[in-house]
This record gives structure tokens, sequence and C-alpha cells, in this order.
């Protein structure tokens, strides 16, 4: 059974495929907890844990952001590492459904290529 933030986090993926410009790079991170031996491995090979769950770059502009799903909070991880990415000059939003995203982006002025029917 997949759990909520899962089914959000295709959704987002769906419509962005479709609303992003061309040019625009798109990734997703997945950061969900799969042992203490894959957490360690991660973190050898330089995966940060609480890092957000989608990334744009565009226009030499980057873009992040953290989905949870309504009523998910953030981790003191996922917390401490948002503030260390806005201290590094990137805001981080955090978005609950896919018009969350998309109006984030487009409030940032990233132009959207079509209306996204969901």
């Amino acid at each position: 059974m997949k759990r909520p933030e899962d089914r959000l986090h295709e959704q987002v993926w769906r419509a962005l495929t479709y609303a992003l410009p061309a040019d625009a790079v798109c990734t997703s991170h997945e950061n969900r907890q799969n042992g203490i031996r894959e957490g360690a491995r991660r973190k050898r090979r330089g995966c940060l844990a609480g890092w957000p769950d989608i990334q744009i770059i565009w226009s030499g502009r980057t873009y992040l952001i953290e989905l949870k799903a309504p009523g998910g909070s953030l981790s003191p991880v996922q917390r401490d590492m948002h503030e260390r990415i806005e201290r590094a000059g990137v805001p981080v939003a955090v978005c609950r459904c896919v018009d969350g995203v998309l109006n984030y982006l487009s409030a940032c002025g990233l132009p959207m290529r079509g209306e996204v029917m969901a």
C-alpha cells in the first residue's frame, strides 16, 4: 500500500513533467529510510539527510520543494537541513498538493508551459 506522501510525490512529478519549461531540469531525491546499512552507504556517497524531495534548476536558479501529505510535518533533520539551505541563499518551499507546488513556482517567476488538469 502506498503512503499518502508517495501518492502526492507521483502526482507532483506527473504535473511537473507537463508544466515545467522544456529547458528546466527537474529531479526527485529519494531519502526514505531503508535501514542502518543503506543509511551508512548513502552517507558515504555524500547523500544528505533532510534534503528536499524535488529540485528544479531553470535559468540559473534553483528551486527546492519538500512534499508533505496533509497532516505531515517536517522532521528535526529536515528543519535543520532546510535552514542550512536557506542560509546558503536558496529558499525551500513545503507544499502539500500539486496546486501548492505550481503556485509556488509561478510566484517565483518560473513560467509554466500549460495548465495542468488535476
